[in-house]
Formats: structure tokens, sequence, C-alpha cells
């Protein structure tokens, strides 16, 4: 008999008041009252952005075959357990499902709360939510479904898999072999992990998994595999509660019809055997539930683990990652396009950069794939564009999450998150067209980033480092960065004011006298700060370089970029 069922238990952390407070809640609570909490706050931003893609795919799931009344469509039939017996092949059934997926969204936005057809369809799948099961564990398999099969490590077959302990997948643990201060669990306790944080810390690793552990299926390629949130520079948007920032994620219509044929599949509706079978034959997944509950590992807990002693076995095998390349139905990632390399020609997702603000990266977020070649835009901005009109006057939040790794391609530990937030009004974020808001915010920062790449670094950060002798390669790049972080607020807080009724000259030319006080005020401290040496310079090229001079054609440079 199972344990610890997801639907009932505890597990998700949420904000429930203003003050902050936090109470961990159910699935049942969670769609209930979704409009009364604020959002999720698990332990890290990684798990929260894990445990959210879970959630959506519970609602891609019931809203592509329910309405907002719980109706369900009439362009299949559902067995009893609410999955269709058909799929949708006609055009002109296709283009009316497309619009009752539209109505259905509108309804539910509407509505300001969550029908109680999600938790209907929960009871449905009850068996598939035990956290503890030996027969459907959740986000695991069984013990037969892992030993059935051959396995290999590092190329000897017929091995045991990969055992880990509760603390290697803990994201609060860092293993030392020097007693950490102030560490959260010590000794034997860091391997001692609640249900409700096994829960989260599960589907958070089969996200994040990295490529240390060896044990591979035989059937398998033996590539290195890791979990498909890991290679993501993840986006999302956050609402004023947990319900709109839900719904604002949830992408009932996909850009192209041949995408919006299959059916929604998140992992609960296979057994850990079919999820193994599909691993090995290759199978990617073609919906946005399973690719939003995708596992990176075969999992394997005791299912008579009881939530107070150590957990010091989780087994653990590889399943064949996910092809980056093209993965166009991955909606919520920034995209790059690689000249080279063995992902040549293609585009594949882009991480976030620690300590880089997402403003910077404007353009490729916000301008339509057909403006600019070799770009492509975010399958969530792209239907922000759909649901703008929708949603009326209203001001999101855009937020960006990744993980950094060690830079070691045989481990991939993870050492860092990169998380930033972006406010901005969605008319604005929506106004593509080539006069509109879009193309003028992004022109704005391509010319704050080109005035501190060429005018601030190369025209006076490198003359600087020239006469002062500095034979440091951190000291230009440091100084790019100080110069940046005094950008950040203010153009996020610019960014964040603007209004679709606003003059764009006004507010483009306010940014650019923003801009150019702050450049100006950093190099001034060069100034300021100067010593004899700077003020000697040197003879470079037949010509006298000191601060002053420096100074002065830095002074006339910016000037003439922003007149």
């Amino acid at each position: 008999m199972g344990r610890f069922n997801l639907i009932d238990e505890p597990w998700i952390s949420v904000v429930v008041d203003e003050m902050g407070q936090t109470e961990e809640i159910s699935l049942k609570s969670l769609f209930e009252n979704a409009h009364i909490y604020k959002c999720i706050a698990g332990d890290t931003k990684a798990q929260d952005f894990a445990v959210l893609r879970v959630l959506l795919a519970i609602l891609h799931t019931v809203f592509s075959r329910f309405d907002a009344h719980g109706e369900p469509y009439i362009f299949f039939d559902l067995d009893e357990q609410y999955k269709p017996t058909s799929s949708i092949e006609d055009e002109e059934d296709l283009e009316d499902y497309t619009d009752a997926l539209y109505q259905t969204w509108k309804d539910l936005w509407l509505a300001g709360q969550f029908p109680e057809i999600i938790n209907e369809y929960l009871e449905k799948w009850r068996d598939r939510f035990y956290l503890l099961d030996e027969e459907y564990p959740f986000f695991q398999v069984t013990k037969n479904d892992l030993y059935s099969r051959n396995i290999t490590v590092l190329g000897k077959q017929n091995r045991p898999p990969t055992k880990i302990e509760a603390k290697k997948i803990n994201g609060l643990i860092t293993e030392s072999n020097k007693v950490v201060l102030f560490s959260p669990k010590y000794n034997d306790g860091k391997n001692i992990i609640t249900e409700t944080e096994l829960t989260r810390w599960l589907i958070t690793y089969q996200g994040y998994s990295n490529t240390s552990d060896k044990a591979d299926f035989t059937e398998n390629k033996n590539e290195k595999s890791f979990g498909w949130l890991y290679s993501l520079g993840g986006l999302f948007f956050e609402g004023r509660n947990l319900f709109e920032t839900l719904l604002l994620n949830t992408i009932l219509v996909y850009p192209d019809d041949e995408t919006i044929k299959k059916q929604q599949r998140p992992c609960w509706e296979f057994s850990g055997k079919e999820i193994i079978d599909n691993s090995i034959k290759g199978r990617q997944p073609d919906n946005l539930s399973e690719l939003y509950t995708n596992w990176g590992r075969a999992i394997y807990v005791d299912p008579e683990f009881d939530g107070k002693s150590p957990l010091t076995t989780i087994e653990v095998v590889k399943l064949s990652k996910i092809d980056v390349r093209q993965k166009f139905a991955e909606p919520m990632t920034i995209w790059k396009f690689n000249e080279s390399g063995p992902n040549k020609d293609t585009f594949t997702p882009r991480k976030h950069q620690v300590n880089q603000s997402i403003w910077r990266s404007f353009g490729l977020l916000s301008l339509p794939s057909s403006y600019v070649s070799q770009q492509r835009q975010p399958g969530i901005i792209d239907w922000m564009n759909d649901i703008a009109s929708l949603i009326g006057d209203y001001d999101l939040t855009l937020c960006a999450i990744s993980m950094k790794d060690d830079g070691n391609a045989t481990s991939w530990v993870p050492v860092d998150e990169a998380t930033d937030q972006l406010s901005i009004n969605d008319l604005i974020l929506t106004d593509i067209k080539e006069s509109g808001w879009v193309p003028r915010i992004s022109d704005a920062v391509e010319e704050t980033k080109e005035i501190i790449k060429s005018t601030y670094r190369r025209r006076f950060l490198m003359e600087i480092k020239k006469i002062r002798n500095i034979d440091s390669k951190s000291f230009v790049d440091e100084e790019v960065e100080k110069l940046y972080f005094q950008i950040n607020a203010p153009f996020s807080r610019w960014l964040s004011e603007l209004r679709p009724s606003d003059s764009k000259d006004n507010r483009i030319f306010e940014w650019s006298k923003t801009l150019k006080t702050i450049v100006l005020r950093q190099a001034e401290q060069f100034v300021k700060n100067a010593g004899p040496r700077d003020y000697t310079g040197i003879v470079d090229e037949g010509k006298t370089k000191n601060i002053a001079t420096i100074y002065n054609s830095f002074i006339y440079s910016l000037n003439q970029q922003l007149k």
C-alpha cells in the first residue's frame, strides 16, 4: 500500500500573505486556493522552477481535455481515467479545438480561480501520486523496473546501479571534509530527509541531474546524460498571486497545428517500465506535459523508507537525454544560434550568466524571430503576444533561472544559481511593430551595451590599463561589471515605469540622459583618484597619453554617441 500521497499530504511550500509567511500545502489545497497564495517558496529558486513545471503539466493535461467549466471537449472521447481515446485529424475540428482552448484560457482568467475538474482528474490518477509505493512511486521506478535490465558502468556490463545518499540530491547541503559553520545539517543528519523534502528534491534532481553518475542501461548509447532543466535559460512569468502565475505560463495553444494534435502525457500517465522503454528507444517528448515532467534518471527509493531514519541509499541509472537541438516545443528558455561546434547551424537553449542581468538579453527575449536573422523568440514570450489582449493593461514580472555548473564536462556539478527578474507592462512587451516599444527598447539596450563595450571599455579602461602598465587581465572586466552594476537598477526601474501612452522619443531620450550620467560618474572616479603616474602618462606612437588626455577623448566619444 502506498504512503504519502501528494494529492492530500502537504509538500509544496508557498507564501501565504504579504508578510512573507510560508506554509506547506498539498496539490488539492493548491488548486483550490491558488488565488489566495502568493507564490511558490521552496528551498531554492531552481527547485521552485522544477515544481512549477509539474503544476503546469497538470494544468496542460486537464485543460487540453476539459474546458474552464469542467466540461469535456466534443472533439474526442475520454476513457474512465480522462485520457483521450482518439486524436483530432480533421482540419476544421482542429481549428475549432484551437478556438475552444483560447476560450478556456480566457474563461479561467476571468474566473480568477481554478475549477474542481483539476482535483477530479487527480483523483482518477491517485495511485500515481504516492511518493512511496511498490507499483507506481512518484517520479521513481520500482526495484523490478531497475533490475530487470542489464546495466553498464564504464563499459562493464551486469553492474549495479549508482548508489547515492539523500545529501547528494539535497541542494541545501554542501559536501566538505571540514565542518561548515552554520551548516543546516551535520554528519549523519545530512541524510535525514522528510517525505516532504524528498518529494521536492526528487523533482528537482530529475530536472537538474548532472553527469557524474555512470550507471546506464546497456541498450542506451552510454552518452553523457543530464536533466533537461540543466540546459535551459529558464523563463517564466510571475503574477500577482499563484493562480495568475500558473495561468500566465499555461500555454494552451501551441504555435503549430501538429503540436496541438499531440496528447498531453505527463510522466504519471506512464509506468516506470514505459518510461525506461521510451528512453531506450530514443523517444523524445512531443508534448508540454511530458516535457515538463521529463526524467533525467531512473530512480529507486526503498518504499519502506520512513522519513525519519537517514536515507543512505538511492539507486540511480541514467536515462537518455533530450536532444537540445531545435527543441522548440520547449517554451521556457532563451535560444542561441550555434555558428560552430557539434550543434552548428542549429538553435539550442542558452543558459543565463551568473551576475548578468536579464535586460542585457532584451532583444533575444522580445524581438520576434522574423525580425532578426538567426534568432528565436522564447515560446513563453510568443504566448504573451497571443494573450495580451485578453489580460489588458497588466504589469508583468519576467523571471529568469539557470543552474551554473563547475565547468567540468565529466561531472557538471551544480555550483550556483543564476536568477534575475524584469518588470514590464504586457502592452509594452507585446508592442512589436516596427515603430513599437520593443524595437525601440531593444535599440536602447544595444546602444547601452555598445557604449560600455566601445567607449568605456576600449577608449577609457584599456587606455588606463596601458598607462598604468597593468598585467592583470581581470582589471578591465571587473571595471566593466562595476559599471553594469550601477546601470542595472536604474534601467530596470526605467523599464518598469514605461506606459503604453508615454512618448517613446521622450522616454528613450530620458534613458540616454540617465545612461550618460552614470557612465560619466563612473569615469570621473578614476580622475578623482588619479595618482602621479596617471598624470605623467606614457608616450604612445609619438603622443603623450595620460589620465587627462584619455578622459577628454572619452568624453568626446561619449558625446558623439549620445547626442
